[in-house]
C-alpha cells in the first residue's frame, strides 16, 4: 500500500451541470479524503482549473492571459477544497506560487514537507506558477518536492487505453506500462510528457483510476489491483 500520495484531481470533478463548484460534490470529495487521511496516508493534491477556464482551449488569447486565468481557476478550487476540508475536520494547508498572502498563508517548501509528513493534506494551487506548464507538470514537480511515492490520476475512464475509449469501442486498456512505453507511443495519452519524464527520472509511479466511483480510491489504497499503473520497471 502506498503511504505517501499525490492526487491529480480535475476541476471538473467539483462541478455540476449548473455550477462551477458544486457543494455536494466538493463535500463528497472532502469526506473521501478524510477516509484516506484516517488510513494514515499522507496526501498532496494538485487540482486543475478546467471547471472555470482551460487556457489551452483559448488559442485566440495571449498565452500569458489564458494560462494566468487557468492558474486563478486552480486557486479558487483550492479555496473551495479548504472550506470543505475544514468542515470535514481534515487538517489542510494551501500552497501557492503567487503572493496571495492576504488569502493564502505563505509556507516554505521545507515547512510544507514537514506538514505533509505529519499528516496535513497539502493542496497545491496555481499550477507551477509559470506560463506554458500544465497541472500535469505541476503534479510531478510537487510529488518530487514532498516525496510522494505515486501520482494517482483521478479520471472518468477505467485506466489508460491504446486509444480513446469514448470514441472507439474496441479500445484496449493496459493494466501496466512503463514510463518509456508512454514516451515511445504518442497514441498513449495519459499525462503531459514532461510529467512522464519527471516521474521516470525520479522513479515515481503513476496510477490512473476511474473516479466516477469514489470507492476506487479506497480500494486501490487498500491493495486492490484497479486501473493502470505506470512504473519504471
Amino acid at each position: 500500500m502506498y503511504k505517501n500520495i499525490l492526487l491529480k484531481l480535475s476541476g471538473e470533478s467539483l462541478m455540476s451541470e449548473s455550477e462551477n463548484i458544486n457543494k455536494e460534490k466538493t463535500k463528497e470529495i472532502a469526506n473521501l479524503i478524510k477516509r484516506v487521511h484516517d488510513m494514515g496516508i499522507n496526501i498532496g493534491i494538485v487540482c486543475g482549473g478546467g471547471n472555470f477556464f482551460r487556457g489551452r482551449s483559448h488559442q485566440d488569447m495571449e498565452a500569458i492571459n489564458a494560462d494566468s486565468m487557468g492558474m486563478l481557476g486552480t486557486t479558487m478550487n483550492a479555496l473551495a477544497l479548504r472550506d470543505a476540508f475544514n468542515k470535514a475536520g481534515v487538517p489542510n494547508v494551501i500552497f501557492s506560487p503567487f503572493n496571495f498572502h492576504e488569502l493564502i498563508e505563505y509556507h516554505s517548501e521545507e515547512e510544507l514537507k514537514k506538514m505533509y509528513n505529519d499528516g496535513t493534506v497539502v493542496v497545491f494551487s496555481g499550477g507551477t506558477g509559470h506560463i506554458g506548464c500544465s497541472t500535469d507538470t505541476a503534479a510531478s514537480m510537487k510529488a518530487i518536492m514532498i516525496g510522494a511515492d505515486v501520482i494517482i490520476k483521478l479520471t472518468n475512464v477505467d485506466g489508460v487505453y491504446d486509444k480513446d475509449p469514448n470514441k472507439y469501442s474496441d479500445a484496449l486498456m493496459y493494466t501496466k506500462l512503463t514510463h518509456q512505453d508512454v514516451l515511445d507511443n504518442p497514441e498513449i495519452k495519459v499525462m503531459d510528457l514532461a510529467c512522464i519524464r519527471d516521474c521516470q527520472q525520479e522513479n515515481k509511479d503513476i496510477l490512473v483510476i476511474n473516479f466516477s466511483d469514489k470507492e476506487n480510491l479506497i480500494k486501490v489504497l487498500s491493495g486492490e489491483k484497479i486501473g493502470t499503473v505506470i512504473t519504471s520497471d
